[in-house]
């Protein structure tokens, strides 16, 4: 146990300058999903697309490796909220996110790729019942494009992005694609 004490306190007093100049992220925005599953499909078409909103968000911590690579850790979360009179289907999609963000030198372009752990909840009323259920948890991906309007500058400033994410449950596999705006803050 001394052993490992030690060790962390080492590799945490390497570590420390890179935390310091840490900065953070968060966005909403909208997208649509394709779900896998035909027993979610089948639901959702029976309320139709016409009473529909899909909200995103996001929340980041980037932590700098070199000049032009983060590193990422955070969340985010899909909400998928159907109606039809009293009958409603909301659908909630959320994940833990960790990965690497790397800027190729034009400007604050990105692209970023991260490991995904996550599962959806849905909320299903109807006139004779109320039912929440969820998914199995699930690994995945989600990869972002975007630009950062405050890449190498101390401060806040907006972030737009694009990206898509995928990730099982179970026996099928529900894919995202999401456009948001993000404020960020680099130090």
């Amino acid at each position: 146990m001394k052993k490992f004490l030690i060790l962390s306190a080492v590799l945490l007093s390497f570590s420390l300058p890179a935390f310091s100049k840490t900065g953070f992220e968060f966005g909403i925005g909208s997208g649509y999903v394709f779900y896998g599953s035909q027993e979610v499909k089948d639901r959702n078409k029976a309320l139709g697309d016409s009473n529909q909103s899909i909200l995103t968000t996001d929340a980041l911590i980037l932590v700098p490796l070199t000049q032009n690579v983060l590193f990422s850790f955070g969340n985010d979360a899909i909400f998928d909220f159907r109606w039809k009179g009293s009958h409603h289907i909301n659908l909630v999609d959320y994940s833990f996110l960790m990965g690497v963000r790397a800027y190729p030198g034009l400007g604050g372009l990105f692209l970023s790729v991260d490991y995904a752990l996550g599962r959806r909840t849905d909320f299903i009323s109807d006139e004779n019942e109320d039912e929440v259920t969820s998914t199995k948890w699930g690994n995945g991906f989600k990869c972002m494009l975007g630009y950062d309007f405050s890449y190498h500058l101390n401060g806040f400033a907006p972030v737009l992005c694009a990206g898509i994410k995928s990730m099982p449950r179970g026996g099928s596999r529900d894919t995202s694609l999401t456009v948001s705006l993000k404020l960020t803050k680099h130090t």
